[in-house]
């Protein structure tokens, strides 16, 4: 079955649909202190009309059968060279690249490799078992064809009833649309509650192109790319979930992280997160406090290439360099930076949307945000507000949080594209750049291009809870 668009999602077509900046991620916010629109009341559990049935947790994608010694000594192995030498389907999984670090709980799938040929037909799909109703799984692919470079997005997605969430030609209505961008990408089963995740065999599969998705006529790019999957088990409705961080002070922005954590400014940005995120039952876990020092805290406190494609791109060095302080970490990494550029363009936060954290040294890991010395000035000013750091850097800090657990803007800078979300207000203003003013409702909410406010609708409570970036709150 093919899901049909319907209310939202069908007024978002292609014919409207934006040129994405998939390119570059770009999550611009103000910088000068807004108010708050936390909202109240708590986190209302989803009941839906879903059978809820007990499955028992996956570990693997297929049955293993024992064996004995003498046949473990002939059983083929895996040689890690593109070949299905066990011949169990898969191509180069179990342990041909390093899985990302697990915490207890959640699990690491290894999807292997897939080929992409030039031929106009969906990429090839694996398949995974999704352990039950509600279970939280993000998807991952990585380029690793060394062919040059390639827009990766995740361009199937259907259900273990046969409904399609995501397919070729769809990106734009499809309830699943996941984000493009370089290198890896990433995808949230669930980005809209239209998507009931329930328990049993998904198939996924991602796509390579040099287009945007809107552009895709449905040709990969030849090349190689490695699959995988972060799961957990359901967090209960009942049960604060967390989000833990390794934040990192790049080049001693604003101050060392040694001396930041201890401040009461930084406990102004940490209760100030806690509040906006209190009403979806979500809050920062255990925090971590590291510096980037020496050559590459000087070389990165600015970055100026955020968007490359290449090896150039200094935020995906940052997170490379911030990854060698944390290596066993599984936690995401929240990089502070004294600026944000690329081209012109400037960015008062960046993350990766439906972000895995375990990931360690990448940008599939990472949020960044900024701190401007001048706006850090007032902060620490005592005829400042107190509140000052917390009115500032935690709306963008929750903001970007919103990202890394699955959600898109609700609306686009140039009003052309929207999230998939149903219960969020959709600003129809047809000018070249949204603004807080022409969209006085819509800045009201923390996932607008550019908020004003901090409202998180119920709509998009249940996609970030789905997210197996949060844990159960808890020590």
């Amino acid at each position: 079955m093919r899901w049909h668009p319907t209310g939202k999602q069908a007024r978002t077509t292609a014919a409207t649909a934006l040129a994405v900046l998939a390119w570059c991620g770009c999550h611009r916010v103000q910088e000068d202190g807004p108010g708050l629109d936390a909202g109240g009341g708590g986190y209302v559990a989803d009941i839906g009309a879903e059978l809820a049935i007990d499955v028992p947790y996956f570990d693997t994608i297929k049955e293993v059968s024992k064996v004995d010694a003498a046949d473990a000594a002939t059983a083929p192995k895996e040689q890690c060279n593109k070949v299905d030498d066990d011949g169990d389907g898969l191509i180069d999984e179990d342990g041909c690249f390093p899985a990302p670090n697990v915490r207890e709980g959640a699990h690491w799938v290894d999807l292997g490799l897939v080929e992409l040929s030039k031929i106009a037909a969906p990429a090839p799909t694996r398949t995974i078992n999704v352990p039950g109703k509600n279970a939280g799984v993000a998807l991952y692919a990585e380029d690793v064809s060394q062919l040059g470079d390639a827009l990766l997005w995740l361009e199937t997605l259907v259900a273990p009833g046969g409904v399609e969430f995501a397919s070729r030609g769809l990106w734009v209505a499809s309830p699943n649309r996941a984000y493009a961008s370089f290198r890896q990408a990433t995808a949230l089963i669930g980005m809209t509650p239209a998507v009931g995740v329930v328990g049993g065999p998904w198939q996924v599969g991602f796509t390579r192109a040099v287009v945007t998705p809107q552009a895709y006529k449905g040709t990969p790019v030849p090349g190689w790319l490695r699959l995988g999957a972060l799961v957990r088990a359901e967090i209960p409705a009942n049960t604060v979930a967390a989000l833990d961080l390794d934040v990192v002070c790049v080049g001693g922005v604003p101050m060392p992280c040694t001396e930041l954590g201890k401040t009461p400014h930084w406990q102004e940005i940490i209760k100030r997160v806690n509040a906006i995120w209190k009403v979806a039952g979500v809050q920062i876990g255990k925090v971590d406090m590291v510096d980037l020092g020496g050559d590459d805290g000087e070389k990165f406190k600015i970055i100026d290439n955020f968007a490359s494609s290449g090896g150039d791109n200094e935020l995906t060095q940052v997170y490379e360099a911030a990854g060698k302080l944390r290596p066993k970490s599984t936690a995401a990494t929240l990089v502070l930076v004294g600026g944000l550029t690329h081209k012109g363009d400037t960015a008062a936060g960046l993350s990766q949307l439906a972000g895995l954290p375990g990931l360690v040294g990448s940008r599939a890991a990472g949020l960044a945000v900024v701190v401007d010395p001048t706006d850090w000035a007032k902060a620490v000013d005592p005829a400042v507000s107190p509140t000052y750091a917390g009115d500032v850097w935690g709306l963008v800090i929750a903001h970007e949080i919103g990202h890394f657990l699955g959600l898109w803007h609700t609306d686009e800078s140039n009003g052309a594209l929207h999230d998939v979300i149903d219960d969020t207000p959709q600003c129809d203003k047809k000018v070249d750049l949204l603004t807080q003013d022409e969209c006085p409702v819509q800045a009201k909410y923390l996932m607008f291009w550019k908020p004003k406010g901090a409202a998180i609708t119920a709509g998009q409570t249940k996609v970030t809870r789905l997210s197996p970036a949060l844990r159960p709150a808890g020590p």
